[in-house]
């Protein structure tokens, strides 16, 4: 069983739609810069999948998958067993779209969630119809909950603190191996976010931005994520012994390139980068 990175990029990806600037515009003519939108998958080697997090790139997401021979055997139906979505914002949940009639058209597909993301869905177009024609089937959850969507795959789940204008967001644990936390205000904000990177021999972790001075001209209180640079003093000491691995990167941020300097101050702190399609076994 191996957790598989389908998409390090923010929400928007890289390019990001109307921007101009030039690591998009590099991503727009060089297949190796683009990044998708955040989500992982967890493939066992009987094809089961669960996606965490839907994001906006779901189907070409599905096309990367489709090459792994365990993914690529699935015998059609759903082409996920369950889904798990951390919260709503848009680069996480708006691939739910594809699993509706016009489209996939799934079947009772399991979806997991906050009693708020539950709710979220059921109330708004178009999501509402999703449940309305069981395409998905809700399956509420709250901070501290442990299920098995099937035998030998065991998700933790917890609160962290983030912007709440829809719902309120999740991080999980799969296995105890592997914590993944895409979206957080601020480490200091999350009272167990040292001594949850200590547990686990691998964490994803948000690295939105880089530095304050990313994007002149924005209120970053207005989208608040921790900075590359804070998250670097904030887990020293803990990469010894385990990978700490960032992910979710903005299309500003300048450790999208991977030979910036940068980038090469985060892998000489002793930290990774995420990558698209990179697998960690459980």
């Amino acid at each position: 069983m191996r957790v598989i990175v389908l998409g390090t990029g923010q929400d928007g990806g890289l390019p990001q739609l109307g921007a101009r600037i030039a690591p998009d515009m590099q991503a727009r003519t060089d297949p190796l810069a683009v990044r998708l939108g955040p989500s992982i998958c967890v493939l066992d080697d009987d094809g089961r999948c669960l996606l965490v997090d839907a994001s906006p790139d779901i189907k070409e997401q599905e096309s990367r998958l489709l090459q792994l021979p365990a993914y690529a055997a699935r015998k059609g139906g759903n082409p996920f067993d369950a889904v798990l979505l951390t919260h709503a914002h848009m680069g996480h949940y708006l691939g739910l779209a594809h699993f509706g009639r016009e489209a996939a058209n799934t079947r009772d597909l399991p979806v997991y969630g906050t009693r708020a993301m539950a709710g979220f869905l059921r109330k708004h177009a178009p999501w509402e119809q999703l449940v309305s024609l069981r395409n998905i089937a809700l399956h509420e959850v709250s901070g501290g909950q442990v299920m098995e969507p099937w035998p030998g795959l065991r998700l933790r789940v917890f609160a962290v603190p983030h912007r709440g204008e829809y719902t309120d967001t999740l991080g999980v644990s799969i296995n105890e191996k592997l914590l993944y936390v895409p979206d957080i205000d601020g480490w200091p904000q999350w009272a167990n976010a040292r001594a949850e990177v200590e547990r686990h021999p691998v964490a994803l972790l948000d690295a939105t931005f880089y530095s304050p001075q990313e994007l002149p001209g924005r209120n970053l209180k207005e989208i608040s994520h921790p900075f590359v640079t804070d998250t670097l003093k904030f887990f020293d000491g803990l990469q010894q012994g385990r990978r700490i691995v960032l992910t979710h990167f903005n299309h500003s941020n300048p450790i999208c390139d991977p030979a910036s300097p940068q980038a090469r101050q985060v892998r000489d702190a002793g930290f990774e980068l995420a990558q698209e399609m990179q697998q960690f076994e459980l």
